[in-house]
């Protein structure tokens, strides 16, 4: 099953496991829950799937 990495500030996922920095604003990128410490296995979580842990901002489309 594949990895990710995301970004807690903007919502960046990459499943690329060498970077360390998102792209886009700089922050360090999470590849596993903070309390938990499980792997994150979804490219769009917002929650820890094990913990119920909030990985990151979610962002609602303006309608």
């Amino acid at each position: 099953m594949k990895r990710y990495l995301i970004c807690p500030e903007c919502a960046y996922t990459t499943a690329n496991r060498r970077r360390k920095l998102c792209e886009y604003c700089r922050s360090e990128l999470l590849g596993q829950c903070p309390i938990c410490k499980k792997p994150i296995r979804e490219e769009r979580a917002i929650y820890c799937k094990d913990c119920g842990t909030k990985l990151r901002i979610s962002y609602v489309p303006i309608q």
